[in-house]
């Protein structure tokens, strides 16, 4: 805001996360071809950004805090850990609301991770954003091998499959969306 004459009321001024959309916007007009926007927690949890991204039919994968707060009744969950803590694991061998993916790594190696989608608020496996968690550990959900990622893009086999023009993405198509993400921080 700074380097403009009036600042943040400034015509040209525009904060990152509008810029960041309008750019996806572009992209998109100028024919340029991309399954979904990732981004990390400090644009995921920004209402606003994803709004945007979705307002202009773009899809999104992004990370979001574990502890982002949203209103709930008393027993629901309230942030996106509480959401993951209510789901069914008992292991391995029963792998209760959880499915084992593959992530790949910059090195080429691969590891088992687990997601599941979760509900948190008005999110969940069949509406307009879905929670999806991805985890080495479903059990004890480290802080640094777990995301918690918000996106658009629908469930396969979900009602809201055939209601957009977005192509279904399963959870391991969400996992490696974001992986990339990560494996470009990475370099």
């Amino acid at each position: 805001a700074r380097h403009f004459p009036h600042g943040r009321s400034d015509p040209g001024f525009a904060t990152k996360l509008q810029i960041a959309a309008g750019l996806a916007r572009r992209a998109t007009q100028a024919g340029v071809d991309f399954r979904a926007v990732a981004a990390d927690c400090a644009y995921g949890d920004q209402d606003g950004f994803r709004g945007e991204l979705a307002g202009a039919g773009l899809p999104f994968v992004m990370a979001l805090k574990r502890r982002r707060g949203t209103w709930a009744y008393g027993p629901d969950a309230h942030t996106p850990v509480d959401a993951a803590r209510g789901l069914a694991w008992h292991g391995p061998g029963r792998t209760g609301d959880w499915t084992a993916v593959s992530r790949t790594f910059r090195d080429g190696h691969t590891t088992t991770w687990w997601a599941a989608d979760a509900s948190l608020g008005w999110w969940g496996p069949e509406g307009t954003t879905r929670l999806v968690v991805a985890t080495t550990d479903p059990d004890t959900l480290p802080e640094k091998s777990t995301w918690y990622l918000a996106t658009n893009l629908p469930r396969p086999g979900s009602p809201r499959e055939a209601d957009t023009a977005q192509p279904a993405a399963d959870l391991a198509e969400i996992v490696r969306i974001y992986g990339i993400r990560n494996w470009i921080e990475q370099s």
